[in-house]
């Protein structure tokens, strides 16, 4: 997306979240710490897009009232956070249109070298946390 190439990941980020937060129904927090000065483009755009994937989750699916949104770097690369108080699912059972939404965010997260991982069950909201590491082409 343009607001990732012109804006950055951290400013990516606050852009979409104050969309979401502007759409009503979730109270959301943000924290950005500073980042190093070049952020690599796959994996800015992993993270910008898993972000973008699991808030949609939040709004669509989990019927949370707070959710936030952390990104830090952390052992040589960046670490990105959403959390979410919502209904919860369980992530080891497919569920109708999540399983795509769930491979997708995997898949990406492979393809940089990263991990994921999800936490969740029924009635207790989704936690969940990417790791990508800083290495490969700036931007």
């Amino acid at each position: 997306p343009s607001v990732l190439e012109e804006l950055g990941l951290a400013e990516a980020l606050r852009t979409e979240c104050e969309r979401i937060e502007r759409r009503g129904g979730v109270v959301l927090s943000v924290r950005l710490d500073p980042l190093p000065g070049v952020v690599q483009k796959d994996a800015g755009l992993c993270l910008f897009r898993v972000a973008q994937e699991a808030l949609n989750n939040v709004t669509r699916h989990a019927g949370a009232r707070v959710a936030s949104v952390v990104l830090r770097p952390m052992d040589g690369g960046l670490l990105l956070a959403v959390r979410d108080d919502g209904a919860g699912f369980d992530p080891t059972s497919p569920g109708k249109g999540r399983s795509l939404g769930l491979a997708s965010m995997r898949e990406r997260v492979r393809l940089v070298n990263g991990t994921l991982d999800i936490e969740s069950s029924p009635g207790r909201g989704t936690e969940i946390v990417v790791w990508v590491p800083a290495e490969g082409q700036p931007c």
